[in-house]
């Protein structure tokens, strides 16, 4: 028995070794910490162009300067007054945050929120992006989630970031899908715990 519970402490201290340690957070880290992305609840600052949709940068694939399939939806949401809802298409779907400050030495907790009334919802990926000055990617997190019908959390827990390190962006990737709409909302990304060394 002895032997055994030996066997797994080593398994313990070997694995810390070969696979590094492995950052959880929830929305209890948060605490006073601000939300490092503008305009998180896709508040509509202008009737139309390229200010209606401040803090966020769409990208569709393929291009189509005709694409009107998002809008910002009154009707629906889960923070503030309005969601983003996107209708189905056969394009690719990216909504790309504006840049913001990340420290090497920070641990980052990042949400998003979907829900949809497509019959066979789309496989969502929710990623942080961390960047270089000049604009060199240094770390890409992900998590892969799929919306219901009530309103579908995706968290990202991210830390250990390497040296250079100066900015970092939240996207969302919609694929294409057949029926129905998605509806984004809350959207965050938060400095929870971090060493005061830079």
């Amino acid at each position: 028995m002895r032997l055994w519970f030996g066997l797994i402490g080593l398994a313990f201290v070997l694995g810390s070794c070969f696979f590094g340690s492995s950052l959880i957070m929830t929305d209890a880290d948060i605490g006073d910490s601000i939300n490092l992305v503008l305009n998180p609840s896709f508040n509509p600052y202008s009737e139309s162009g390229k200010d209606a949709l401040k803090g966020w940068d769409i990208h569709v694939e393929p291009r189509d300067p005709n694409f009107d399939k998002i809008i910002v939806d009154p009707l629906e949401a889960l923070e503030g007054k309005t969601s983003l809802r996107i209708s189905a298409s056969e394009h690719d779907v990216m909504l790309l945050s504006s840049p913001f400050k990340v420290r090497r030495y920070g641990a980052y907790y990042c949400r998003i929120s979907a829900k949809t009334d497509s019959p066979q919802a789309p496989q969502l990926t929710f990623r942080m992006i961390t960047f270089k000055e000049n604009g060199k990617i240094t770390n890409r997190f992900k998590k892969k989630f799929t919306p219901g019908e009530d309103w579908t959390k995706a968290t990202i827990s991210a830390g250990f970031l390497k040296p250079g390190v100066n900015f970092g962006r939240i996207a969302i990737l919609i694929p294409p899908f057949a029926e129905g709409s998605i509806w984004l909302d809350d959207a965050g990304s938060w400095e929870v715990h971090g060493f005061n060394i830079d």
